[in-house]
């Protein structure tokens, strides 16, 4: 009788691609298995070793069946094998709880400790607790105390080597632990913030391996070193497909067609800019035809360089940058020269264009309304040194950007000082000149604005941004107790800073807001009712209910009179700060107008340096990208909450979350893209033309920020000196 081979018969065996779908298929169900085991993870791996099991679904079999049995008064015994004698009696534990909480004496043992309960001593006397080893004991059960199970995560890691040999049933995966919480369905990590916990989403939607493609003769494959000079040793180019379709589809002769030539045909490769050009010739230099991987615009102008400056400009990114990134791929790529040209020709006024646009469709929403509006300013560069001034106005209903003015410090006779007032009397001005209505405005404490809007704009509201105000007394409070005597201030800084949010947003006028904010002196000594209110129609008492140690955190009160009591009056009964409250009875806030300047750092980043027209375009993409995503919707988990999203913030050392909102659009940028398009086909002149410098260029009142003329560089060598020169 012929002897059968062993194996699986001839036929069934499955292909790469079913071989992968189907692993993918038992990783999902036994990912339906994972629990977490919490701290537990030390304590498991020591039961495991001395129960001497293989697997980690066998120890949780014996804890369980010994939980169970535990629960139901029941003694266990173990069935006996290779001579181990049955468990006669079980240590007494509460139901459901592992022993790593129970308070045992000092006299249980490190077996109980671990969560394993002890058992009867063997034939030889010993004590040994260990069941079957053998991988046909599988499926018998042992006695377990109870581990729970919502605080363990078991992962199954191992990969599944060889389908083709293994069988399915007998097939046993080694198993990762790990810790975690309870819930963390619907949680995500930030972004650039270490992951915690990732869920169970994110880890099905990993990608898989790709298919493997059978290799055909025009594939290049790399499966050696000496393979790697296809990857390294060759140049790339940006093609668009439908010019790959067509050079596919193209037949060419291998002969020469010319009469009485008939010479073979060469095909020579060159790049110009980041496009690739073909041309077959013979070699008598008749050329039969020419193929481009790019479309090509009028007057001979690459669609792909355009693209590429578009591209670079529009999505915030630098030039040098990206220059570097093809240099290293080895791919074409425009010159400086020729994105200086394109962005200045092309790129710039098409930003100014397209905001124009959006900008008086905002105008035309927002008609007829009074309006309360946003100011704050943005410098290019810290301190008293900056050379450009954002300055922007955002509406407080929309929370969108109504205006954006840049400065440049040649603007204010080369003060930086003077450029945030500058910038808001610029906005102010194109706002009232739109027709528009404003009835209050919202900014920071500057001097220079609130003088201005006295003298200039009396019939409209001015309100000071409350954070500002906060973080300043903040600053005050720290700064008061780092003297030795009034230490006792610090443990107040963030209650008092509280109570002025607090007064802000509950006062409704001048005398309330005075009985709440100076009655926190009587209230930091235990003095919550005072005889004489500090205002007409004031307070005399505190707004809380009766306190507790646990309301006052405990802290201990100042004593009146105290130097730390003395300096927190001078911080609360400061006249400039009382003479401003007014400004912080409407309780406005600016966070979002600073969400957005953090938001101009993607496009005008402070690391670089830019003309000022292009700062100015820059600035626009950021209001033209933030205004568009602004009222993004967050996303729903499948219940229908809200996903969540955490972060950890390094300073103040504590975790939030934040909801997480869909994905940004950018519809705008395909419409700046047409206007660049345009812009191109319009221009009879191309990108020849001398540059003329635009009215109200800063670079016409001075060619550069220096007080003085830049001498000879000749000059300036023979004048450097180095303490490193011999």
């Amino acid at each position: 009788m012929a002897s059968r081979k062993r194996g699986r018969p001839f036929g069934s065996q499955l292909s790469l691609s079913a071989r992968k779908e189907r692993k993918k298929m038992m990783d999902r169900e036994r990912g339906k298995e994972r629990i977490f085991i919490g701290d537990n993870i030390e304590r498991w791996n020591r039961v495991k070793d001395e129960l001497n099991l293989m697997f980690n679904h066998e120890v949780a079999g014996f804890l369980l069946d010994r939980y169970e049995h535990d629960k139901q008064g029941k003694v266990v015994s173990s069935t006996p094998v290779h001579g181990i004698k049955p468990t006669t009696e079980l240590l007494k534990h509460p139901a459901g709880i592992s022993d790593i909480s129970s308070a045992e004496s000092g006299k249980a043992s490190d077996l109980a400790m671990s969560g394993i309960e002890q058992m009867e001593a063997g034939p030889s006397g010993s004590e040994d607790i260990r069941p079957p080893t053998s991988k046909k004991a599988k499926g018998s059960k042992y006695s377990a105390s109870f581990l729970d199970p919502l605080e363990i995560s078991i992962d199954i890691s191992e990969e599944v080597e060889d389908l083709e040999e293994s069988d399915d049933e007998s097939y046993q995966p080694s198993i990762n632990i790990s810790l975690g919480p309870k819930d963390i369905t619907g949680i995500e990590d930030c972004p650039g913030v270490e992951s915690v916990f990732p869920t169970m989403e994110e880890e099905e939607v990993e990608e898989e391996d790709k298919e493997e493609e059978e290799a055909g003769p025009s594939i290049c494959r790399v499966l050696t070193g000496e393979d790697f000079h296809h990857l390294t040793g060759n140049k790339t180019a940006l093609v668009y497909l439908m010019q790959l379709k067509t050079l596919a589809n193209k037949k060419v002769d291998s002969v020469c067609k010319v009469k009485g030539c008939g010479e073979g045909i060469d095909i020579s490769i060159k790049h110009v800019g980041s496009a690739v050009y073909l041309k077959w010739t013979c070699r008598n230099s008749h050329v039969m035809d020419r193929w481009c991987s790019q479309p090509v615009l009028n007057k001979g102008l690459h669609g792909g360089d355009l693209m590429i400056a578009s591209s670079i400009l529009f999505s915030g990114n630098n030039f040098n940058k990206m220059e570097l990134f093809a240099k290293f791929l080895q791919m074409g790529f425009p010159s400086q020269s020729s994105f200086t040209r394109l962005q200045r020709r092309y790129l710039v006024p098409s930003v100014d264009h397209l905001w124009s646009q959006k900008q008086e469709e905002l105008i035309a929403e927002l008609a007829n309304k009074d309006l309360v509006l946003f100011g704050d300013g943005r410098m290019d560069s810290p301190g008293h040194c900056a050379q450009f001034c954002t300055y922007t106005l955002m509406e407080k209903s929309t929370k969108k950007i109504l205006s954006v003015k840049t400065l440049d410090k040649r603007e204010t006779e080369g003060k930086s000082g003077n450029l945030e007032k500058a910038g808001f009397i610029r906005g102010m001005q194109e706002v009232q000149d739109s027709g528009l209505k404003v009835a209050e405005v919202v900014t920071d404490a500057h001097i220079q604005i609130g003088a201005l809007m006295k003298k200039d704009y009396p019939a409209v509201k001015h309100s000071h941004d409350v954070w500002h105000a906060a973080k300043n007394i903040g600053k005050k409070l720290i700064s008061a107790g780092q003297e030795k005597s009034c230490k006792e201030l610090q443990k107040w800084s963030k209650d008092i800073v509280n109570h002025f949010w607090f007064t802000c947003k509950t006062a409704n006028n001048i005398d309330e807001f005075m009985g709440m904010w100076v009655g926190v002196l009587h209230h930091v000594v235990g003095e919550h009712e005072w005889y004489l209110p500090y205002s007409e129609m004031g307070l005399s008492m505190c707004k809380h209910d009766p306190l507790t140690g646990e309301d006052t955190g405990n802290k201990e009160y100042l004593i009146k009179g105290s130097p730390a009591h003395e300096a927190l009056r001078k911080i609360i009964l400061d006249k400039r700060l009382l003479h401003k409250i007014p400004y912080y009875l409407n309780f406005r806030s600016t966070a979002e107008l600073e969400s957005f300047h953090n938001h101009m750092l993607m496009y005008s980043s402070k690391r670089f340096a830019y003309t000022p027209p292009v700062y100015r375009a820059r600035s626009l993409l950021a209001a033209l990208d933030y205004n568009e995503n602004v009222d993004r919707e967050p996303i729903t988990n499948k219940d229908g909450t809200v996903r969540m999203q955490r972060t950890y913030n390094k300073k103040s050392g504590r975790w939030t979350v934040y909801a997480v909102k869909e994905k940004k659009k950018y519809t705008h940028v395909s419409s700046l893209l047409n206007i660049v398009l345009q812009k191109r086909l319009e221009d009879r002149e191309g990108l020849q033309e001398r540059m003329v410098l635009e009215i109200g260029d800063p670079r016409r009142i001075s060619r550069t920020i220096a007080p003085v003329p830049p001498p000879r560089t000749q000059q300036l060598v023979e004048e450097k000196k180095s303490r490193f020169d011999a």
